[in-house]
């Protein structure tokens, strides 16, 4: 088994207390008639420039079992990041605590509600274990890949199969997440903020990272191929008009059908499994980390702008929003959902609510670059954000990236024309 072993990222450093003695537990739990552990091997689970909130290892350990047989189990492993590699700044959005909760409390009862009217769906991979040590959050998680289920290309984009099927998970989520929310009242307070929050530390972490990022982008714009180029760089937001924006964000309309939002849903926090013949078979998502009560266009516009394939994204952007909404109204219907059903067209009117626009430029300044950059190995959030000559040159090296310049050129006006880039709408 070790020789089919492979390690994605050799430059993780892994903790040598993640070690078979850590995995006793669960072992006891999900393995009860092993003997004892013949072999134990964290590796990391993914390429670097996949992940940039926490680390992912994924753990193969050879039992002997009771029988005399020997087996090999794997599990997925998530902590937080050290602090010097970004860590102490993902910590202050609270991701981890969210994710614990969503992970031992509000996915299984989210599933418990499709189960109760006879529907079987899975949302989220099973949570074996979850704990805090030492201030920082760990889970150990079923292996998806064990179950054939494996990440799409994030390069490529979704074809029409992958994303109507990944718009149905979407919808299948936040009716549940609706209708719990109905029956058990308002989620906990942290639930209703995401990306942006109100402590000084995370409108630094933005300002500053927005103002890093600000002239690699501007330079990039006219790389692009755009008519009128110099148009778009002018509109460009300042400082203040960019921070109003995030706050806009938390300004919740209670009125507006709500619902549990993922948070940050595109191509990477998805898994799929396959038929023999190589049709789509089944979806899942992961990363629970940014869950955030409120309209469903803060999911949707993530979805659309960063994960369809290049011939699809504006040709099916209206399509997509129906696809969606068409399966959201028969699961809240399924699910006995007993407000008023949202009408498809306030949720496309919500996309355009100035309230959302910030996952708009958050996505094609940040993930964009990131999603359609090859895998690199200095591909991190520390090195994206380091105020160096080498920081400087990997975030323009990435803006100015033909893959992006591709997209750019058609997605950049699309969304102006909409008003979602007019940047003094956010003037006071």
């Amino acid at each position: 088994m070790t020789d089919e072993i492979v390690n994605p990222n050799e430059h993780l450093i892994i903790p040598d207390w993640i070690n078979e003695k850590y995995f006793e537990k669960v072992l006891a739990q999900d393995e009860p008639d092993h003997v004892k552990v013949l072999k134990f091997t964290p590796v990391a689970a993914i390429p670097p420039g996949e992940n940039f909130t926490s680390t992912m290892l994924r753990i193969y350990i050879k039992l002997e079992m009771k029988d005399g047989t020997i087996k090999t189990k794997t599990y997925i492993f998530k902590t937080m990041l050290p602090d010097e590699r970004g860590g102490s700044d993902i910590n202050d959005f609270g991701l981890f605590p969210k994710e614990a909760k969503m992970y031992k409390t509000y996915l299984p009862a989210f599933e418990e509600l499709y189960k109760d009217v006879g529907w079987d769906i899975q949302l989220a991979p099973k949570c074996l274990h979850t704990e805090e040590r030492n201030g920082d959050i760990y889970f150990i998680f079923e292996d998806l890949a064990v179950k054939r289920f494996k990440n799409m290309d994030r390069t490529k984009g979704l074809d029409m199969q992958h994303m109507t099927k990944s718009l149905h998970k979407l919808a299948e989520y936040h009716a549940a997440s609706a209708v719990y929310e109905e029956q058990h009242g308002p989620y906990p307070k942290d639930f209703f903020e995401g990306f942006v929050t109100r402590k000084p530390e995370v409108k630094k972490f933005h300002v500053d990272l927005f103002n890093i990022r600000r002239n690699a982008f501007k330079k990039a714009i006219l790389t692009w191929g755009l008519k009128d180029a110099e148009k778009y760089v002018k509109a460009f937001p300042t400082t203040e008009q960019f921070w109003a924006q995030c706050l806009s964000t938390l300004d919740l309309d209670p009125s507006e059908f709500n619902v549990l939002n993922h948070g940050d849903f595109w191509s990477s926090n998805l898994m799929s499994s396959y038929l023999p013949d190589g049709t789509l078979d089944k979806l899942i998502l992961i990363d629970f980390q940014i869950t955030t009560w409120g309209s469903p266009a803060v999911d949707l516009l993530f979805f659309l702008i960063l994960s369809p394939a290049n011939d699809l994204r504006l040709k099916e952007f209206d399509n997509f929003v129906r696809i969606y909404w068409d399966r959201l109204i028969e699961c809240l219907k399924v699910l006995k959902f007993k407000k008023p059903l949202p009408q498809l067209r306030d949720l496309h009117r919500s996309l355009y609510k100035k309230n959302h626009s910030f996952y708009v430029l958050f996505s094609i300044m940040g993930h964009l670059p990131i999603i359609l950059f090859p895998t690199d190995k200095d591909s991190s959030l520390h090195n994206l954000s380091a105020e160096t000559e080498e920081g400087e040159s990997l975030r323009f090296r990435m803006l100015s990236n033909p893959a992006i310049g591709g997209v750019m050129k058609d997605l950049y006006p699309f969304l102006y024309n909409r008003g979602i880039l007019n940047f003094e709408d956010y003037e006071v």
